[in-house]
């Protein structure tokens, strides 16, 4: 039996479609991807229809990226599995009383269907509710009083990093506002202010946001010289040499459900600094949670730059972490079972 995964067509690479290919990868056969267009995640009503109509044609369960499920103004009718990288509800603005659990906003006839009004309709009609992570599981208990089933990424494996002397720090997301790396920028102009050097920093990963990007553009131009790059979106090989030439990932994003990149670097013994609070942090194999401040994060590079004993402790302990990582048959054989056990 074929289970069907409808993701969007994004025309970008995401966090959330590199988990759903990595685990359909790693279910092949069972597990077949569809890319349905649209304008995710407000569909228009040719959107819907469109949707509406590849699930007809399929025989087996669906499972529904929530980018897509979430944001329909109507939930579709059957067995649909919704499954939610990062709950479009947490980021939008709260309507009063329609917004939490337990309440109906179809009782007020004049009530637009807000993302949290949606997400929550899809949730509550859906016969299984899938997470990528427990934060963003305790995330749905909290909107909606919804029960998910969380379903971590997996790790391919990695050789393990060469690196350099410590000073070769990566940030791998896409440029938007809520990746945050303006903070890093911040930061790395008062370690450069501080006169500590020895540092590069990278920046890979699509610019979504142009102005965003043009404003991190700026930022770093206005660093030391040579001293931070911004090589735009990696294909798997150049993103394999990046991570294998690494020494630190810094993930400073403002809301993360889990931050797989996090992952990634772990599977290859590097640490990572994250943003405490977030999903990311469930991520975390070995270095530090850090508060949203570039303060913070400046005191923290310093430590990790200056200090020998204290990079080699981090380093020793995201390599004793990598071989326990969960792999991504791990995922796909959960998830399978999952779907299996709803017929």
């Amino acid at each position: 039996m074929t289970v069907h995964l409808l993701e969007p067509a994004l025309g970008r690479v995401s966090g959330g479609l590199r988990y759903n290919a990595a685990i359909a990868e790693a279910a092949a056969p069972q597990i077949l991807r569809h890319t349905v267009p649209g304008a995710w995640p407000e569909p228009t009503p040719g959107d819907t229809a469109v949707l509406a109509g590849i699930v007809r044609g399929l025989d087996g369960p669906v499972i529904l990226d929530g980018l897509i499920g979430c944001s329909l103004p109507t939930p579709l009718s059957g067995p649909i599995v919704q499954l939610v990288h990062a709950p479009l509800g947490r980021a939008a603005p709260t309507t009063g009383a329609t917004t939490g659990p337990g309440t109906d906003p179809g009782d007020d006839p004049s009530h637009v269907p807000t993302a949290r009004d949606r997400e929550r309709a899809a949730l509550e009609s859906a016969a299984a509710v899938v997470t990528t992570s427990r934060f963003a599981a305790r995330e749905l208990a909290e909107l909606y009083g919804v029960q998910a089933h969380a379903i971590p990424p997996g790790a391919a494996p990695r050789p393990v990093a060469a690196g350099g002397d410590g000073g070769n720090l990566i940030c791998v997301a896409s440029i938007e506002e809520n990746k945050n790396q303006l903070l890093l920028a911040e930061a790395l102009r008062a370690l450069a202010e501080s006169g500590t050097t020895g540092w590069h920093a990278t920046f890979a990963g699509p610019v979504t946001d142009p102005a965003y990007g043009e404003r991190l553009r700026t930022a770093l131009t206005a660093l030391l010289d040579g001293s931070a790059a911004q090589p735009g979106e990696l294909d798997e090989p150049a993103l394999a040499e990046l991570y294998h030439a690494s020494d630190l990932l810094l993930l400073p994003s403002r809301r993360e459900a889990f931050g797989m990149v996090v992952s990634e670097a772990a599977a290859a013994g590097i640490p990572a600094f994250v943003t405490a609070g977030t999903g990311s942090e469930e991520a975390l194999a070995a270095g530090r949670a850090l508060p949203p401040e570039p303060a913070a994060w400046a005191d923290a590079l310093r430590d990790w730059l200056t200090d020998p004993a204290h990079r080699a402790a981090l380093r020793q302990e995201a390599l004793q972490r990598r071989a326990g990582l969960p792999t991504w048959d791990d995922a796909a054989a959960e998830l399978l079972d999952l779907v299996h056990g709803l017929r």
